[in-house]
């Protein structure tokens, strides 16, 4: 798909961004069959259109570029591969030319959303850039004051030892009292007048006379020795370690007035304390780094394809629920069908020939499923010979009959030579060309064939031969009939394969499944 990228090939802000969205949405283009009308997908991706509007709309960019990008993809890589894309129908010829010009459309549409997406994530780059520098400061601020705060807390730890040991020990008396304490100091002049007045005073006379000096003076007195404990007292005690004097009680007074407790500095604490505070927190908006789970990211429209293939109507709500997982019960399957066929339940039987056996113009039945499977049960209902349709019948609708209905069927609607028929399309000509008749038709199923509801009503008409709607009215009345012959076309997996009922002389019965694929 070819859309306007950025020439100058610089990378965008938003690239990391958009590849994020476009692998949420890789591989999820569904697969296109045949069997559902093409006026069906076109329907999904007009809902994808007006998705896509409404979000960009709103500006839901995400929303917008995934619901852009589906609807791309699903016009330009899946409708193309519908046999009926390049139909000559004058309805589908419309549809396709209107997908088309949405799809140009939004391709121009998508380069406006990826414009803005840039914006927003230049704006995010900024916010985040800011966020982060206020984020440092914030921090480095934090870390000044778990400093400053720690310094504090030394301080006051050391305060508190100096005032313990303080009172613990205090500072000696110095014999200076209050009355002391407020006598005035003679000035310098008077001290000097003092000192000359000391100096003038004579030494008087009746002082004692001097101690004369002798050689049994001239030793220094001896010191009397230390008297010995002899009434057994206990020696003094060690003195107590520091921890010691930090621990036990004070026997002193308080001399806290005078002590260096006075001379500690007033706290300057801040009027608010940002360590008690809680850090702010900062969420990174960046949606680079947070982007959203690949999975599911945005589906609010649900599966893109239609949950049945019911062509004839919406399918109904079924009130019974297989919870096996499809592993488990093909497993099961298949070993019922393996044991059905040891005992015989079950016979498989091949033909000579397939559809496409023959590729000659005119003879080539290739994808002819949807035609031979209706004219096998028609010559099986109108076969008043045989119980059963004989080999030779099937073979001659498989090379001779269906081919040239083929063709005229696909020429009419514009189809390629090999495409898939829709089984409605295929029901019409038939009708029309009266190869058909209406009365033939009892019912018609169409859901999952998985579905509890639906394989029972599809049982309910292939055992019986008539429509039962449930509802008390006429058709419950009539007593069933279990002998006449019964023919389905069953549509599953773009394949289509004939179901007949055949009912023996004496009443038992058994099912043909005929099958045009080769073994």
């Amino acid at each position: 798909m070819k859309g306007r990228n950025n020439k100058s090939g610089k990378p965008r802000p938003s690239d990391k961004r958009r590849q994020y969205l476009k692998a949420t949405e890789a591989n999820k283009v569904p697969p296109i069959s045949n069997l559902t009308p093409i006026e069906r997908y076109y329907d999904v991706s007009s809902k994808l259109l007006v998705l896509f509007e409404k979000n960009l709309a709103e500006h839901k960019l995400d929303q917008a570029y995934i619901y852009g990008v589906r609807f791309a993809k699903f016009s330009y890589e899946a409708l193309p591969k519908h046999d009926y894309y390049n139909a000559q129908k004058f309805e589908l010829k419309n549809l396709r030319k209107s997908n088309k010009r949405d799809l140009m459309k939004v391709i121009d549409s998508l380069e406006e959303v990826v414009q803005l997406m840039d914006l927003e994530e230049l704006e995010k780059a900024e916010i985040k850039r800011r966020e982060e520098a206020a984020l440092r400061k914030i921090r480095e601020r934090e870390e000044l004051m778990k400093k400053e705060e720690e310094g504090r807390k030394a301080q006051k730890e050391l305060m508190d030892r100096l005032n313990a040991l303080d009172t613990m020990f205090p500072k000696p008396p110095t014999g200076v009292g209050e009355e002391q304490k407020n006598v005035e100091l003679p000035t310098y002049d008077q001290a000097k007048a003092m000192r000359e007045k000391l100096y003038e005073m004579p030494i008087g006379s009746d002082l004692p006379e001097p101690i004369p000096f002798s050689a049994a003076t001239a030793s220094a007195p001896e010191m009397a020795p230390p008297q010995e404990n002899t009434e057994g007292q206990a020696s003094a005690p060690p003195p107590p370690s520091y921890d010691d004097l930090i621990k036990q009680s004070s026997r002193f007074a308080n001399y806290e007035k005078d002590s260096i407790y006075n001379l500690r500095p007033a706290n300057s604490g801040s009027s608010r304390d940002l360590m008690n505070d809680p850090m702010p927190q900062y969420q990174n908006n960046n949606y680079l780094n947070n982007g959203p789970e690949p999975a599911t990211f945005i589906n609010p429209l649900g599966p893109l394809l239609p949950a049945s293939l019911d062509v004839h109507g919406e399918s109904k709500q079924s009130s019974f629920k297989i919870d096996v997982p499809i592993a488990t019960l093909k497993y099961t399957s298949k070993n019922e069908y393996d044991a059905l066929r040891k005992i015989q339940k079950v016979q498989v039987f091949y033909l000579n020939t397939y559809q496409g056996r023959n590729n000659i113009p005119g003879k080539d039945s290739t994808n002819g499923c949807t035609v031979i499977s209706p004219l096998v049960a028609v010559h099986h209902l109108e076969n008043n010979s045989a119980a059963s349709l004989p080999d030779a019948v099937i073979e001659k609708v498989i090379d001779s009959i269906a081919p040239s209905i083929l063709a005229k069927v696909r020429r009419k609607l514009g189809l390629s030579g090999h495409a898939l028929i829709i089984p409605s399309d295929v029901h019409d000509y038939l009708v029309d060309e009266k190869i058909l008749k209406q009365e033939m038709f009892v019912g018609v199923c169409g859901g999952n064939l998985l579905d509890g509801d639906h394989m029972n009503e599809f049982l309910n008409l292939l055992q019986n031969g008539e429509d039962s709607d449930g509802s008390g009215g006429k058709k419950n009345e009539v007593k069933k009939d279990c002998s006449k012959k019964v023919a389905a076309a069953l549509f599953f997996h773009e394949h289509v394969v004939s179901i007949l009922k055949v009912v023996l002389p004496d009443g038992s019965s058994w099912y043909d499944i005929v099958d045009s694929l080769p073994r």
